[in-house]
């Protein structure tokens, strides 16, 4: 009648204990508690095709970066956006895959070294404009508030330019617009900054 008594108060103690006990999900966060990593950041980077760019970036699950913003790239400026999944959130070094897209507004690239100078490309460098979308692998280094970023990928990017002028003899021909489309090698290099 004892140890019936013992099992009973044992196995009572396990119950309340189990029912105090937080749950765990199976990303190891614990379900109710706040949010462990940031939520909103920051991004600063240089690359090709995009050049330049300031990104705002979401964060609504540790392993998922959503991001929108502004470039100055080598006709003017433009836009992207796009969408990163991480490996290991929670560690120092954290692979990634992402896909994004963006668009140049048209501009003047006549300050291209070379191109710039040569009298038949004058016309076709004043206005330029480019769209593009990328798929890239890479890493992040550092905290989830504070990382370098380095990524490598490929970019399909569509080029247009107005058409070019040949002048001969006195005489002027300019073509109309022109497209170049193609995949290329993209890359870019950034900091990012989580302050939420």
């Amino acid at each position: 009648m004892l140890s019936l008594s013992v099992t009973v108060a044992l196995l009572l103690a396990a119950d309340e204990a189990s029912l105090s006990a937080p749950l765990v999900t199976s990303e190891g966060d614990v379900a109710g508690a706040p949010v462990d990593h940031p939520l909103i950041a920051v991004q600063a980077d240089v690359g090709l095709p995009d050049g330049a760019g300031a990104s705002l970036m979401g964060m609504p699950v540790s392993w998922v970066r959503v991001h929108v913003g502004g470039l100055a790239t080598l006709s003017g400026s433009g836009v992207r956006a796009g969408v990163t999944l991480l490996a290991f959130p929670s560690k120092p070094v954290r692979p990634m895959i992402g896909v994004e897209a963006g668009y140049s507004f048209t501009g003047s690239a006549r300050w291209i070294p070379f191109l710039g100078s040569l009298s038949y490309l004058t016309t076709a460098l004043e206005q330029v404009s480019y769209g593009w979308g990328s798929a890239q692998a890479g890493f992040e280094f550092g905290s989830q508030h504070f990382a370098f970023v380095v990524r490598g990928g490929l970019s399909y990017v569509d080029l247009t330019f107005a058409g070019p002028r040949l002048d001969v003899g006195g005489a002027s021909l300019t073509a109309s617009s022109m497209s170049l489309r193609g995949v290329v090698p993209s890359a870019r290099v950034g900091l990012m900054f989580a302050f939420m």
